[in-house]
């Protein structure tokens, strides 16, 4: 009895310190568990909260997208003198056209300042007299003048005068760049080269109104910038096929089967000429 009073006192104490520590483990769990819930009710805020910006933003960039051509501040071009049609101008002249104009205003005028000053508004395409892509622009950008009559148009060809590629940033044909009191205000970045697109790219930019309807004529493939390709010969183009094919050469005459392959014409040519003269 005593041994089974001890065994049972035992059995109690064991069996309440295993509760305790079951107990201990429980709330530990508990604690773990509220804080686990709590850690992710903080990371649910934040996400909402970083969901929340992220929405902000986008509407932000949309308003901001939907409204940029509302936003940016247009080129106030003179209208007190009307054009005739494109010129095909040169360096020189184009230098001429493009002279920032005089006065102490246009010496410490910042970006948008100079664009609500009154000026001339310049258009220039840069083209290239055999490039496809300029020959079907040209009738369209030849029909410019008639819609826009306040705004000036020249055409140079950027493959003769190629010291104004690198001065405007031209890394292609054709090229519409929109020039104000002698300075590039903005560059045509449309796919298509129609006179819509031009008409939407000055509306977009300048204080102007096509005048009239759009429409291209059949003059305006006659010139003044052709509306088709020239045949003429790049020289060089020329130059550059006989560069290569001289290096080509070269580099050929030095190879290894080169010379084999001269040896074994000459080897061919000797045993020939020794069995011509066994013959004799």
């Amino acid at each position: 009895m005593f041994f089974s009073r001890k065994n049972f006192c035992l059995f109690i104490i064991v069996l309440v310190h295993v509760i305790g520590v079951f107990g201990r483990m429980g709330e530990c769990e508990v604690i773990e568990v509220i804080s686990f819930k709590n850690s992710d009710q903080k990371s649910e805020s934040n996400s909402d909260d970083v969901k929340y910006e992220e929405e902000n933003k986008i509407i932000e960039a949309n308003v901001t997208a939907t409204n940029s051509s509302s936003n940016v501040t247009k080129v106030n071009c003179l209208t007190d003198k009307v054009y005739g049609p494109v010129e095909i101008v040169n360096a020189t002249r184009l230098m001429k056209l493009l002279i920032l104009e005089p006065g102490p205003s246009n010496k410490s005028r910042n970006d948008k300042e100079g664009r609500l000053l009154p000026g001339t508004c310049v258009i220039v395409l840069f083209y290239a007299r055999w490039s496809i892509f300029s020959s079907q622009a040209a009738p369209h950008f030849n029909a410019l003048p008639r819609s826009f009559p306040h705004i000036k148009a020249v055409a140079l060809d950027a493959i003769k005068y190629q010291n104004f590629n690198a001065q405007y940033g031209i890394v292609g044909v054709p090229t519409l760049m929109l020039v104000h009191n002698g300075k590039p205000v903005a560059k045509f970045n449309y796919t298509v080269y129609t006179l819509e697109t031009f008409a939407k790219f000055i509306t977009q930019i300048t204080n102007l109104q096509p005048n009239g309807s759009l429409y291209v004529t059949s003059l305006d493939f006659s010139g003044p910038v052709s509306s088709t390709p020239s045949n003429g010969t790049d020289y060089c183009l020329v130059l550059s096929w006989i560069f290569i094919t001289a290096c080509a050469l070269y580099f050929t005459s030095q190879s290894r089967w080169w010379q084999q392959f001269v040896e074994l014409i000459q080897n061919t040519w000797r045993e020939s000429n020794a069995q011509h003269e066994h013959v004799d």
